[in-house]
């Protein structure tokens, strides 16, 4: 009789919402032959957008937590893992992980944030020294989270998920909507805000359009505004928006000046570095960093910028009619790159898979 070789069984912790990390890679563990069971994160918090409903979330956040826990435990019990993944591990009881343990169940926890210590609501730094495997993505976080007590820490890179960001035709009547020189996608950050502003006031002669979040939140008078779109952006927008686009900026969380030491550490990359070249349309415009030019070579595969002016010289070449075949081509180059690299998550999942010995 033939053996039955049993798949992985992942008990899998986070945002079960399009656009979010842990869901591509809850996918991308699927895609490797495992059996995940999803305990999504935001549907047990109430969606009230009211004032007195957030009053009454926050007054309720410890009894959420607690359900939580409590739901984490009896699903191990009914589903029987063999590995529990937690995404960041704000709600997760010290208690609780040991008690898992207890059962043989090695538990990881992938942590995406920037800052970790001394956050509100958040329980991770009261117990990075319980998990099996904390994961990182920022080389900086490894020697503190060891410091804290980790038992073991891995780095590894974002990615992206490519039955999302791809390469695609689009219809002549939404151009209008999503077509321009230059986007940018992602939400308000200091950064961001000053090399914008810095960008916008110099009256610049080219189509720009800003997507994301909490740039309503700028005084009315910042020019950035009036290149707003005024809405964050669906997951499925995305490769429609690098797909109508010459030049896609992208900022990382890193502000090198800023007053925030986490933040002075920052990323090195995120997930749009992987996401923009994958859709093959727009060329990427970045942050320079040491990791962005290990992933792309720099003016062959992206274009990267340490100050606004420099940034502004850039956009200028690449924009130069001239210069159009040369961009194509640079977009086209990362895009191989990222097949023959597989930027996506799969390789970073089968790192988890290998270091718990798991098919």
């Amino acid at each position: 009789m033939k053996e039955y070789k049993k798949n992985t069984r992942i008990l899998f912790t986070g945002q079960y919402s399009p656009g979010t990390n842990s869901l591509y890679i809850s996918q991308a563990f699927q895609r490797c032959g495992a059996i995940v069971r999803f305990l999504d994160d935001t549907t047990i918090f109430p969606y009230w957008r009211t004032d007195r409903g957030r009053i009454l979330r926050r007054m309720l956040i410890p009894t959420i937590q607690y359900e939580w826990n409590k739901r984490l435990i009896h699903e191990s019990i009914v589903f029987k893992p063999d590995l529990i993944y937690i995404t960041d591990g704000h709600m997760l009881y010290p208690e609780t992980i040991l008690q898992l343990q207890q059962h043989d169940i090695p538990i990881m926890c992938f942590y995406h944030d920037v800052h970790w210590r001394d956050r509100k609501y958040s329980r991770f730094d009261r117990s990075v020294h319980l998990f099996n495997l904390v994961v990182t993505t920022r080389c900086w976080h490894e020697q503190e989270f060891k410091d804290a007590g980790a038992k073991n820490v891995m780095v590894v890179r974002f990615g992206y998920h490519p039955q999302t960001h791809h390469p695609i035709s689009v219809e002549k009547h939404i151009k209008l909507k999503y077509s321009s020189d230059v986007c940018f996608i992602g939400t308000k950050e200091l950064q961001r805000v000053k090399d914008l502003e810095y960008m916008l006031h110099k009256n610049i002669t080219y189509d720009f359009k800003l997507w994301g979040g909490l740039w309503d939140s700028l005084p009315t008078s910042s020019p950035i505004l009036r290149y707003w779109q005024g809405t964050p952006v669906f997951d499925e927008e995305i490769p429609i928006i690098y797909a109508l686009n010459k030049v896609a900026l992208h900022w990382v969380g890193w502000d090198p000046d800023g007053n925030n030491e986490q933040l002075r550490k920052g990323d090195q990359h995120n997930s749009r570095t992987f996401q923009i070249p994958a859709c093959n349309g727009a060329m990427m415009l970045a942050q320079r960093t040491e990791e962005h030019r290990s992933f792309f070579e720099e003016d062959k595969e992206a274009v990267f910028f340490d100050t606004p002016d420099e940034l502004l010289e850039k956009l200028a070449y690449w924009l130069a009619p001239e210069h159009d075949q040369e961009r194509v081509k640079v977009a086209q180059a990362a895009y191989d790159r990222c097949l023959k690299e597989d930027y996506s998550y799969v390789p970073v999942v089968k790192r988890f898979l290998e270091y718990f010995n798991l098919p």
